[in-house]
């Protein structure tokens, strides 16, 4: 027998016991294969001969390599044969599962272009035959992205980001036409206005990616609705119409705290950053916790049990107050006096509206 063939048996064997982990059902650990069967079965297969001398050799190896395989008398069982080996590429139905939900709720991925990544996802399914579009009724109600270039854009702002490079590109707006939603380019003295910024982070937030740049024009920070970016193009000198162009603002991003800002920002609009001091109803404890963590300073408040005082960081701006809005006298601004008083305004304005 040529050494060839010796080679080839460990991996015909890892290959037996994930067919019989697969045919037996993911979650079914209680079926089990012998060596005497391992043998049988490289045989019958692969013609190639194996004692159980050798397969309990086999086997030790890939145990060693990182493989989960189970022994028990009645021989031997690959755990999980569809995602927990380290050097496996397979994925647990759960797990497409997940990653087929995760495309069809995000906002930012076009219907066209989600049904086609979840249908090269089927490909990857360990059992035949089952579909993972059986959740599409929600993905026609989705509000979801018209952008097709969307996930090239990603693709692209990676690239700037780890060559970094600028990027150009031009930013969608969208208005009514009579009776209809139109979506267009923004405009800046009658031909698609041109953006160059230095991208440093793509954060996940509100169902959609958001691009936070260094702006060198205003020397500040930008945020861009990613999804909302057309023609991005990397300032990288790769071809010859394209001048290379390395970021801008790195001691600007030097001072950001990029988690900091995701929490702070409502609907990523920035604003002055200000600490403020809120009253809170109890039974809020949760909102106050989801919105910005559990370490925030808390105390008793003074006036009512049912309440607690905390403070937190904000970007100031009307989403904060319309978030703050939603719930009504359950959540007061303390202190300080000038965005409590804003907030007022903020109020006042909005019942003005409805006084005309």
């Amino acid at each position: 027998m040529s050494k060839g063939e010796n080679r080839l048996k460990i991996l015909y064997v890892i290959d037996i016991l994930k067919e019989n982990s697969r045919e037996k059902g993911i979650h079914a650990s209680n079926h089990y294969i012998s060596a005497s069967r391992l043998a049988q079965k490289l045989r019958e297969k692969y013609d190639l001969k194996a004692d159980r001398k050798s397969i309990y050799s086999y086997i030790d190896s890939l145990k060693e390599y990182g493989y989960n395989i189970q022994k028990s008398k009645r021989g031997y069982y690959l755990l999980d044969a569809a995602d927990n080996c380290p050097r496996s590429a397979d994925f647990e139905t759960a797990e497409l599962k997940l990653i087929a939900d995760a495309l069809s709720l995000s906002r930012f991925c076009p219907v066209k272009k989600t049904k086609q990544i979840i249908q090269k996802l089927e490909q990857l399914l360990p059992e035949k035959g089952l579909s993972l579009q059986n959740r599409e009724i929600f993905l026609e109600k989705v509000i979801k992205s018209d952008n097709l270039s969307v996930i090239y854009n990603i693709d692209s702002i990676f690239e700037a980001i780890n060559e970094d490079q600028q990027i150009a590109f031009h930013y969608q707006n969208v208005r009514v036409d009579k009776q209809h939603f139109v979506t267009e380019l923004r405009m800046e003295n009658g031909i698609p206005k041109n953006y160059l910024q230095s991208p440093y982070a793509l954060l996940w937030k509100n169902e959609c990616y958001y691009l936070l740049c260094y702006d060198s024009y205003t020397e500040g920070l930008r945020t861009f609705r990613v999804d909302r970016m057309v023609d991005v193009i990397v300032q990288n000198g790769k071809d010859n119409d394209i001048p290379a162009i390395p970021r801008d603002g790195h001691h600007y991003f030097q001072n950001v705290d990029i988690a900091e800002y995701v929490n702070t920002a409502f609907g990523m609009f920035g604003g002055e950053k200000k600490n403020v001091s809120l009253r809170v109803k109890k039974e809020l404890a949760k909102v106050i916790a989801d919105c910005f963590g559990k370490t925030i300073s808390i105390s008793e408040d003074e006036l009512s049990e049912d309440y607690f005082v905390c403070s937190v960081n904000i970007q100031q701006s009307n989403l904060f107050f319309s978030w703050l809005s939603g719930f009504g006298t359950d959540i007061q601004i303390l202190f300080p006096h000038d965005v409590r008083e804003q907030y007022l305004y903020y109020l006042k304005t909005i019942l003005s509206g409805y006084d005309q």
